[in-house]
């Protein structure tokens, strides 16, 4: 299991979340758990994304993640969380030769 660094901001209509890790991932939604989950199939279907395309998958930033993004960030505005994603379904077939 690898665990991801989310930034939640507020929105006028709910809130909204990004990955640091993974450039281009983010998801919306009204409630944190709607964005919480959402952002969750965000990552499952951008990492796969990348698998079928043969990129390689970023892994976490871990600690050193978190504070870059607290750094600059407006806690009246933003907050931090953390999806689990089970990057072990994303390696690519050995083959059997």
């Amino acid at each position: 299991m690898d665990i991801y660094l989310i930034v939640i901001g507020r929105t006028p209509t709910g809130y909204s979340a990004h990955c640091p890790d993974i450039f281009g991932c983010a998801a919306v939604g009204e409630t944190v758990e709607e964005v919480m989950a959402n952002m969750k199939e965000s990552l499952d279907l951008h990492l796969e994304g990348m698998v079928e395309d043969g990129d390689a998958l970023p892994k976490p930033g871990g600690v050193d993640s978190y504070r870059e993004v607290m750094k600059d960030l407006d806690l009246d505005q933003y907050f931090l969380a953390h999806v689990q994603i089970d990057s072990s379904r994303f390696a690519a077939p050995v083959s059997q030769s």
